[in-house]
């Protein structure tokens, strides 16, 4: 009961700072202590407990490493004029009265070519919010926007390593699921199109100084050359090179630009890495700047006791009950999205992680799909645990992308609209497939 308790004392205590722009570390940090009274309660030692944290804290060095690396990336690409110039080429090639559908399409193919959410709202995301805060567009529309093509891919691209986990979990093969998500992709990427396009009409490109583009390309001294950074992350992370390794060699790239073209000295290039970019123009000071790894520690933090707690929990098996329970009902195939979907939702609002709220949900719902194809049911973890933790505000997969975009972190939630489209439109499939196949059993089973 206590644990149930602490779950709900959690969100409550998440979602007051989400509301009123408090620091979420502060909440995480009071949940900790409280679980880890709640620990000692059941009879674990501080040892034990501390153990339990420190197992599942160590899985998110890699995600902190990646976050470092994003914070000196956004300075590199901001000092360089990496980023000026994807600024400068999209307001020149780029229909303002379909800027919203623009930013959508142009973050999908990237998320889709590149496999990242975080690497696609760090390469293309920034300058497009970049724009839209010079114009005096909705951030929170456009925001929206960005988070449904980066998760586009996310969802879809077999680089995505949301896609690589949910395939090894379920003994996939990567390429032929690929061919039926895509497939499954059609209706909800082109309801968002029909509705990226009416907001698009609705709120244009309209405000933008040409004195920003002319202010660009003097300063900056804009140029193809100086795409370089942003080209060779694409072509990496399409090798299927690591991200890791990716983004320290377009950071060097950029750091030749910088040197060769800006002028930049290597002191003044390593204190952007460090505390993020600034600049001297009138015109660009309050629109480009940022970025650095000082940027991302806060981020960073929330990570490290999020992690804490989701290793609490996996320590615990608290879900042990409910997965019994569970097992007792007899669902429908559309009640048994609707279970993962919410499962997916609780998990990453507790977990505050995409990777805990597929793991922690397949392992209690699993058993479940005893006459349903592999196929099927990782169509239904696909349209649910790997979309539904973007919608929650504290959780890394939200969390990363509005520190990035520096962005309210709930804003963007009403117009992220492939994140409720894709399992809306999964859950009616479902329904009229049972409504007109009651009796309906797939050939293959799970426990074949």
């Amino acid at each position: 009961m206590l644990i149930f308790l602490g779950i709900l004392f959690t969100l409550l205590i998440l979602v007051f700072s989400v509301l009123n722009n408090i620091f979420l570390g502060y909440g995480l940090t009071i949940s900790l202590l409280f679980f880890t009274f709640v620990g000692i309660k059941k009879g674990y030692s501080l040892k034990k407990i501390g153990l339990l944290y420190w197992n599942e804290t160590k899985k998110s060095l890699n995600i902190i490493i990646i976050l470092i690396l994003i914070g000196m990336l956004i300075s590199s690409w901001l000092s360089s004029g990496t980023i000026s110039s994807i600024i400068y080429y999209s307001l020149k090639y780029v229909n303002p009265k379909l800027f919203i559908l623009s930013a959508f399409l142009i973050t999908s193919l990237i998320s889709m070519l590149i496999g990242t959410s975080f690497g696609t709202v760090s390469a293309i995301g920034i300058p497009l919010i970049i724009i839209g805060k010079a114009s005096g567009i909705n951030l929170g529309l456009l925001g929206g926007a960005i988070f449904s093509g980066a998760y586009f891919g996310d969802r879809t691209s077999p680089l995505s390593s949301s896609l690589l986990l949910l395939c090894n979990l379920t003994n996939l093969k990567l390429f032929d699921y690929v061919k039926k998500l895509i497939i499954d992709n059609i209706i909800p990427f082109i309801l968002c199109i029909a509705l990226y396009l009416i907001f698009s009409l609705r709120y244009p490109l309209t405000s933008i100084s040409s004195d920003l583009s002319t202010e660009l390309y003097n300063y900056y001294h804009v140029s193809f050359l100086l795409l370089l950074p942003a080209i060779i992350l694409f072509v990496l992370s399409i090798c299927k090179v690591q991200i890791t390794h990716s983004i320290p060699i377009s950071v060097l790239c950029a750091f030749i630009l910088d040197m060769t073209i800006q002028n930049t000295t290597f002191t003044d290039f390593v204190k952007h890495l460090v505390f993020g970019y600034t600049n001297n123009s009138e015109i660009l000071k309050n629109i480009i700047h940022g970025g650095g790894i000082i940027s991302m520690l806060k981020t960073c933090y929330i990570i490290i006791i999020s992690c804490s707690i989701s290793g609490f929990f996996s320590g615990l098996n608290v879900f042990e009950g409910l997965k019994v329970k569970l097992k007792e009902k007899n669902l429908s195939r559309s009640s048994l999205f609707l279970v993962t979907v919410g499962l997916g939702i609780v998990n990453a609002a507790v977990g505050c992680s995409q990777t805990i709220a597929i793991i922690l949900t397949l392992d209690i719902m699993k058993d479940l799909y005893k006459n349903d194809t592999v196929e099927e049911m990782a169509l239904d973890f696909s349209n649910s645990a790997i979309l539904t933790p973007a919608l929650i505000p504290w959780c890394i997969a939200a969390l990363v992308p509005c520190s990035v975009l520096k962005i309210n972190s709930y804003s963007y939630i009403p117009f992220a609209f492939y994140l409720y489209i894709v399992p809306l439109v999964h859950f009616l499939r479902k329904k009229f497939k049972i409504s007109k196949n009651e009796n309906f059993n797939e050939e293959v089973n799970l426990n074949q």
